[in-house]
C-alpha cells in the first residue's frame, strides 16, 4: 500500500519552493498524485461493492435453490395425494355404479312381486321366483 505524507493534502495551494516562487511541475505532481491515491480509494470502495453485492446474490441465490427444492418436493408429495385421491375417487365411481345398479335390479324386483300378487295364477309368481334367485347369485 502506498503511504504519502499527510501535509500533500493538507496544503491548498501551489508549493513554494524555497526561494518563495511556484513551482507549476511540483504543483501538477502532487494533484496527480492526490488524483491517483483518490482513484485508488473509489477503486477499492467499488471491489468492496462489487464483493459485498456478490455475496448477497449468492445469499439469495442459496435462499431461492431451498425454496425451489422445498416447492419441488411439496409439489411431489401433492402429485403422490392427488393420485391417490384419483384412484380412490374411480374406486367409488365403480362402486356407486355397481350399487346404482344393483338398486335398481331390486326396485324390478319389488315391481315384479307386486305384479305378482295382484295378478290371478301362477306365472307372475314364478317369473318373481326366477327374478329372486338370479339376484341372489
Amino acid at each position: 500500500m502506498l503511504v504519502l505524507d499527510p501535509a500533500l493534502f493538507d496544503s491548498p495551494g501551489p508549493v513554494r519552493s524555497p526561494s518563495g516562487s511556484c513551482d507549476p511541475q511540483s504543483t501538477d505532481k502532487q494533484r496527480r498524485l492526490r488524483r491517483k491515491i483518490s482513484n485508488r480509494e473509489s477503486a477499492r470502495r467499488c471491489r468492496v461493492r462489487k464483493r459485498r453485492h456478490f455475496e448477497e446474490l449468492q445469499t439469495e441465490s442459496d435462499r431461492l435453490t431451498a425454496l425451489n427444492r422445498d416447492l419441488e418436493n411439496r409439489a411431489g408429495f401433492m402429485s403422490h395425494r392427488c393420485f391417490l385421491f384419483r384412484r380412490e375417487n374411480h374406486r367409488l365411481r365403480a362402486e356407486s355404479a355397481a350399487l346404482v345398479r344393483r338398486l335398481s335390479e331390486l326396485r324390478q324386483l319389488i315391481l315384479l312381486r307386486h305384479v305378482s300378487m295382484a295378478a290371478p295364477g301362477g306365472f307372475a309368481g314364478l317369473v318373481y321366483e326366477q327374478a329372486l334367485a338370479s339376484l341372489m347369485t
